[in-house]
């Protein structure tokens, strides 16, 4: 990723930063991310640490990315994401897993602008899509299908969590 950051005017007359992240950025990654499950009503499942975002997202074996969105020098968004690799297109592709931006300044484009750096990324890195996940309450899916984002009736989203993999891994047939 380019280490740049964009200035970026907004629709209510605020100007945020959006730039990559850095490891000192992990206390308030994780803050954001654990925000964003307590809107979901899922906070017990956030297990992750600031440490582990560290290691995970700025050491030798990167297993994700991260752009900020920064107000007067402080985070007030997160885009997480990683490539994976899309076999129906035979090309990479990138997976926004964690969007959020602070209640604060929702509504003012924020989110929007970290999607399209996002997006920036994807098309710079030859990528021949970009996805999200959406939980079903969150108002902003109205935006997504503006932008053009397409629901995926088709595609229902599983998880196996911590024992449900041990379960897995443990049984027979």
């Amino acid at each position: 990723m380019p280490a740049h950051a964009t200035a970026v005017p907004l629709h209510s007359a605020i100007s945020v930063t959006v730039r990559e992240a850095h490891p000192e950025d992990a206390e308030a990654m994780i803050r954001m991310v654990r925000a964003l499950a307590d809107y979901q009503g899922v906070k017990q499942r956030v297990s992750a640490t600031a440490e582990n975002f560290r290691r995970d997202g700025f050491g030798p074996q990167r297993k994700f990315e991260a752009l900020i969105a920064d107000r007067h020098a402080q985070p007030v968004g997160l885009a997480l994401f990683q490539t994976f690799y899309a076999s129906w297109d035979g090309a990479t592709a990138l997976q926004i897993t964690d969007l959020f931006v602070d209640e604060a300044v929702r509504g003012t484009g924020v989110g929007f602008n970290l999607v399209r750096e996002v997006g920036r990324i994807a098309k710079e890195r030859g990528c021949t899509s970009l996805q999200l996940n959406v939980v079903h309450a969150n108002p902003s899916r109205a935006s997504f299908d503006r932008i053009g984002f397409v629901h995926q009736d088709d595609l229902l989203h599983y998880r196996l969590d911590t024992p449900g993999l041990r379960k897995l891994v443990e049984m027979e047939r």
